[in-house]
């Protein structure tokens, strides 16, 4: 028999605590959370059935693929009609966007990964002109997540003519898969548009080991990602500015390292780096005047450069007075001649590593919430807010959070701009989300964020009945918490069983090993016999933790579950849900915070 619900006789409190303010609302609701798992459903379902290959609509070439690699394609299709679609839009009331405008799940589950990277996107939004009228619609992610709106073959005739109209393609992806053989791309030495193949025989194509040669006679230029990038870099660094009241910046320039929005800042980089790249012999016939004296002749060739490598060291010379990650960030967003600053392929394919194990854990199943189950999402949601006020905490750590705190986290980010306008009112500064964190880093995080959680709140972070991480280090720490709440107990209410799984560590943004297309996961993830347990597509496995139940010794220190049996679920009998301590806090009734005696280092952002 599963444990009550937290809310039995009591619910969570209507309002929490962030740092020292208080919110007059949630700042994410239960029905935001469900729309959103609904969403990740239909998601999860887009994938699968790609990656089956049995829908006739799918080209012969493509059927022929392994499954990994025929994700990998979709996606790259699926980014080419996203950017279509942007570069297409036009200002558009509410109701008439929902009715004709809405654009079909493929695109929307690129779109959405894309909100996932929260202060690129900010900044993306703010600085490029291709995204000035999908500003305002990103309230509609949210707003518009229902099953009817992603009911592919059922769209109205109105929104399939409009998005032939828009974008010259057909609205359900697998009736324009066919049609979609060729990206357009741009010679980067002589601005002739062509056509490259997505996938050819020679596994030179876009979504493959890109490179093509120019056709015209007079350039002949080599084109490959590296050298688009470097084109983008420069595009970029010459914009100039089309309104008024817009200034241009290099992308991931305008975010601070403390994550504060700094327009004056990101100015005085671009100058920097227009003066010292004029004059630079780094990058030849590349830049500024340079650049169009030898457009002007058709004569760049493959040996004067559009080099990345050249690139990464001249942008990394020129800002040599700034913090090392500055150059690391801005270099990040040139990987390829994409407008945008994310690498959107490698954001969707960590997004279905998240939605995977949203779906083994079985809450995207609209039935797992149901009688009475719903305050599982309110205990999610109070954990979000206590993770926000953790983060306000301490500012220099990296907090990580867990599969249920993340869901919460994506869903918030969801609502864009008012993501951005909470985090700067309650926490002080705009709160990233990184895409990608190594693992030694990952793993300091989040053995601190359990420390650090521990002392705040007084109940254990994470209640799965996983190995904890650096489990010696973790004991000693553990016996000092002891010591120092040993004599402020709680009553802490067991969580309901269905919660459990999702106490996991979030590690969907673990680097990805480019050799073995494996997530390199922190040591402590790494149980005896761990498993793979979610295919993130591209080949990409996650080595996955195992559940495994501690016995007595777990029991003693509150933080597994009692053995079952192989395979059994844990019952949620000896772990912890958010209790006394924790609830006063996030009410402002709670105590203040304990974690004076930990040491500090220095993470200047948040990740997952």
């Amino acid at each position: 028999m599963s444990p009550p619900l937290l809310g039995s006789g009591s619910s969570p409190p209507p309002t929490y605590m962030i740092g020292p303010r208080k919110p007059s609302k949630p700042l994410v609701t239960v029905e935001q959370v469900q729309e959103h798992l609904q969403l990740l459903d239909a998601f999860h379902r887009l994938r699968v059935t790609v990656e089956q290959g049995k829908d006739n609509r799918i080209p012969g070439f493509a059927v022929r693929m392994d499954k990994d690699s025929r994700w990998r394609w979709f996606i790259h299709l699926a980014i080419d009609r996203f950017e279509k679609w942007v570069e297409a839009l036009q200002f558009a009331r509410p109701g008439q966007f929902l009715a004709k405008y809405h654009p079909p799940l493929d695109v929307c589950m690129v779109w959405h990964a894309y909100m996932l990277c929260p202060s690129w996107y900010a900044e993306d939004c703010e600085r490029l002109d291709v995204l000035q009228y999908l500003r305002p619609l990103n309230m509609f992610m949210l707003g518009s997540m229902d099953t009817e709106t992603y009911a592919e073959r059922h769209a109205s005739g109105t929104r399939a003519s409009s998005w032939y109209q828009q974008t010259g393609t057909h609205f359900d992806p697998f009736d324009a898969m066919s049609r979609r053989a060729y990206k357009q791309v741009e010679c980067p030495g002589c601005q002739t548009r062509l056509y490259v193949p997505f996938v050819n025989d020679n596994n030179t194509g876009y979504a493959e080991n890109f490179s093509a040669t120019c056709p015209r006679h007079r350039c002949r230029m080599k084109i490959t990602k590296d050298s688009l990038a470097v084109a983008k870099f420069v595009r970029d660094l010459n914009q100039k500015p089309t309104r008024q009241d817009q200034d241009y910046y290099i992308a991931g320039s305008l975010i601070n390292s403390s994550g504060k929005h700094d327009p004056r800042r990101a100015r005085v980089i671009r100058e920097k780096l227009i003066q010292s790249l004029q004059h630079s012999d780094r990058l030849p016939l590349t830049l500024d005047g340079r650049l169009a004296k030898a457009r002007g002749i058709g004569e760049i060739k493959e040996s004067v450069g559009y080099s990345l490598e050249s690139l990464r060291d001249a942008v990394t010379a020129a800002l040599r007075n700034y913090p090392a990650a500055t150059a690391s960030r801005i270099l990040s967003a040139y990987t390829d001649g994409s407008p945008f600053s994310v690498d959107l392929l490698d954001a969707v394919l960590r997004q279905a590593i998240f939605t995977e194990k949203m779906h083994e854990i079985g809450w995207t199943d609209a039935a797992t919430f149901q009688k009475g189950k719903v305050q599982v999402l309110d205990h999610a949601i109070l954990r979000y807010h206590a993770f926000l006020d953790l983060i306000s905490s301490r500012p220099n750590y990296m907090s990580v959070p867990t599969l249920d705190i993340d869901l919460v986290w994506h869903t918030h980010q969801l609502m864009a701009g008012q993501y951005g306008s909470d985090c700067e009112l309650y926490v002080g500064r705009y709160v990233d989300h990184e895409l990608k964190v190594r693992e030694n880093r990952l793993s300091a995080a989040f053995d601190e964020t359990c420390l650090a959680w521990q002392l705040r709140y007084q109940v254990p972070y994470m209640q799965c009945g996983c190995t904890l991480p650096n489990e010696s280090s973790w004991r000693k720490c553990m016996r000092l918490v002891r010591q120092h709440l040993r004599s402020k107990p709680y009553l802490p209410t067991a969580l309901h069983r269905d919660h459990i799984p999702a106490t996991h560590p979030s590690i969907h943004n673990a680097i990805l090993s480019s050799h073995r297309k494996v997530i390199e996961l922190p040591g402590w993830m790494m149980s005896d016999g761990g498993r793979n347990l979610a295919h993130a597509g591209n080949g990409v496995q996650v080595q996955s933790y195992t559940v495994r139940a501690q016995g007595h010794d777990a029991q003693r220190q509150g933080y597994g579950t009692p053995a079952h049996g192989d395979g059994a679920k844990p019952q949620g009998y000896n772990v912890q849900a958010p209790g006394p301590q924790l609830s006063r806090k996030l009410s402002g009734r709670g105590t203040q915070p304990q974690g004076h005696n930990v040491q500090h280092r220095d993470h200047s952002s948040q990740g997952s």
